[in-house]
């Protein structure tokens, strides 16, 4: 086998690895369905935030039109917020919370879930049955693309929830939307976790220091510069500063992202290769989009087995200016008998069923 075939075949092997990593910060982070706790069976409201990720206002906000919608039309629905899917994908993780839930009345099937997952940056809404007639999924994938997708590329995670949720409710009404053509509209494929894990792992029984070792090598393994094809140098941490630029400089101070600088000797070309840390506690800010928003949380009321509790929550950014300071809803204490966690019986949501209708975005 000649040396340019080996080094194919090598590279290509460690690709499959380097797509293993990822696999275990998201089911380190996940929270299981059956463990995110219904809005209607803690409090009666219409919004579950696992990870805190709207303002007080917002959910406010939502709750208020959610009422109204369920009011005035019967319909029902529920804005889900988590940080990862639990390895599953996104159509997997909504059809399931539905069918967990109940959402929408039992008689009509008239529910919908606004499901985001923040760390896997993929949002859902799932239609019931009985709003598959007003919301196809071309409609649905149409109100994401229009309201909501353009508003989470830009970290206005907020205002398109909202002015998702907005959209949904006139379209149910039967009241005018403008939406985009359907031959604007984009979508993106992605696997489900639990389905690349299966499938990798089969094929590459190795374990965790395998593949940080894997990954070491292929990142410090010489490149040739695209420019010249000489042989380029990785500068040292002190050399790369001055070529990075300041929220890089940021990620690495705080420690949630790594930066390599290669550069050629011969016609002094460069470029940046990136390495997010496998754990860190610093996540996304929404104001300059760097990973420096560290988060801090304390308790001010315990959540007991007849009441939720709340805790306060501050937020700052590590480069910019961004601080929020707002107050989480601890969900009240369950018992239970066994493992299988929430029922739709104990949701007190309308034990209404869906078939997979709607459609998701990445952004």
């Amino acid at each position: 086998m000649s040396a340019v075939v080996r080094r194919h075949l090598t590279d290509r092997f460690l690709i499959a690895v380097a797509a293993i990593i990822p696999l275990f910060v998201v089911a380190a982070r996940a929270e299981p369905l059956a463990t995110i706790p219904s809005p209607r069976g803690r409090d009666g409201t219409w919004v579950t935030d696992m990870p805190g990720a709207l303002r007080a206002d917002t959910i406010a906000r939502l709750n208020s039109t959610i009422s109204d919608f369920e009011r005035t039309t019967g319909a029902e629905m529920a804005v889900v917020v988590i940080r990862s899917l639990d390895g599953l994908s996104i159509e997997e993780a909504a059809e399931q919370l539905f069918k967990l839930w109940g959402i929408g009345k039992k008689s009509k099937d008239n529910g919908l879930l606004l499901l985001w997952s923040t760390g896997d940056r993929r949002v859902r809404v799932e239609v019931g049955y009985g709003l598959e007639g007003v919301l196809p999924d071309g409609k649905t994938g149409a109100i994401l693309d229009t309201y909501v997708i353009p508003k989470f590329k830009s970290g206005q995670f907020d205002e398109g929830v909202l002015a998702g949720i907005d959209a949904l409710v006139r379209v149910v009404r039967n009241q005018p939307v403008a939406l985009m053509s359907s031959g604007s509209e984009s979508y993106d494929e992605s696997w489900g976790i639990g389905t690349l894990l299966m499938s990798l792992l089969g094929a590459i029984p190795l374990g965790v220091g395998s593949i940080a070792g894997f990954r070491k090598l292929r990142r410090r393994r010489r490149r040739r510069c695209p420019a010249c094809q000489a042989l380029m140098v990785r500068l040292t941490e002190e050399e790369d500063d001055a070529l990075l630029e300041e929220g890089q400089q940021a990620e690495e101070r705080v420690g949630s992202v790594d930066y390599d600088v290669w550069k050629c000797e011969s016609c002094s070309h460069h470029f940046t290769l990136r390495y997010p840390k496998w754990f860190s506690s610093f996540a996304e800010c929404p104001q300059c989009h760097n990973h420096t928003k560290s988060s801090t949380e304390t308790v001010t009321e315990p959540a007991t087995t007849s009441s939720s509790g709340s805790a306060n929550v501050v937020e700052q950014c590590g480069f910019c200016s961004f601080h929020r300071e707002y107050t989480r809803v601890l969900p009240r204490i369950t018992s239970s008998s066994s493992s299988s966690g929430g029922s739709s019986s104990s949701s007190s949501f309308g034990g209404g069923r869906s078939g997979g209708g709607g459609a998701s975005r990445g952004y």
